[in-house]
């Protein structure tokens, strides 16, 4: 008997010391985070308005009678803008507007002046998401219009072709920070079968177009700085 009750006393002590020693439960880690990625260089905004110096050359139809308003006209300055609205990283659309001052030297009066106008909608395809490069070409469909005016001895003398116009173009700009871009672009734009009209004070006649040299169109260089507005496209 009494080697039984030692034998349970033995085991009683035995066994808080094994609970008291046992091992720790196993530390499950969870997954680590994947890591951030890295902020676009230069994110593409939804709205665009693009102010932009110009210097323009314009181009003449040759008439079959006469180009007396045709020779004179040479290379001047002008000015442009564009609103846009880009829906996706890769087109925008919107309007764009043109005003161009040209030289023009007649020899039947002493002053002179040649103007050109581009009004009407535009389509633009960009070839990157992100980057600090934006290459893009466009194309527009409006009104234009090509004129020369000139006075003589109080008389002021117009003539002036207009209609539907076409301009094609394109631009490579740099993102000088996240909402400015800056860079050249090209245009040519070109009048589509115009209306050509001369006035002499406030009497206008038609011309005939195929018998008097106009102007049909302009090419210009400009510079374009481009302010991004809204949320990213």
């Amino acid at each position: 008997m009494a080697r039984i009750l030692v034998a349970c006393l033995v085991s009683g002590w035995a066994a808080p010391a094994r609970a008291e020693h046992a091992p720790p439960p196993a530390i499950v880690l969870a997954p680590a985070p994947p890591p951030e990625l890295p902020a676009p260089e230069a994110m593409r905004r939804a709205f665009e308005v693009a102010p932009e110096l110009r210097l323009s050359l314009p181009s003449c139809s040759a008439g079959s009678a006469t180009e007396e308003r045709c020779d004179g006209m040479g290379v001047g300055p002008g000015f442009g803008a564009t609103l846009l609205w880009r829906p996706t990283p890769y087109f925008a659309f919107g309007g764009a507007f043109d005003l161009e001052a040209f030289r023009f030297q007649s020899a039947a009066a002493p002053d002179e002046r040649a103007s050109g106008s581009f009004v009407g909608l535009v389509g633009r395809v960009y070839f990157f998401e992100q980057g600090r490069f934006e290459p893009s070409v466009e194309l527009g469909l409006g009104e234009g219009s090509l004129g020369t005016r000139t006075n003589d001895a109080g008389l002021t003398s117009t003539e002036r072709a207009a209609g539907l116009a076409m301009r094609v173009g394109g631009g490579l700009e740099l993102y000088l920070g996240q909402r400015v871009r800056l860079g050249p672009a090209l245009s040519w734009t070109h009048l589509v079968a115009p209306g050509l009209r001369r006035c002499a004070g406030s009497q206008c006649v038609a011309q005939n177009p195929s018998e008097n040299g106009h102007g049909s169109g302009f090419s210009s260089v400009s510079l374009r700085l481009t302010l991004l507005l809204g949320p990213s496209s």
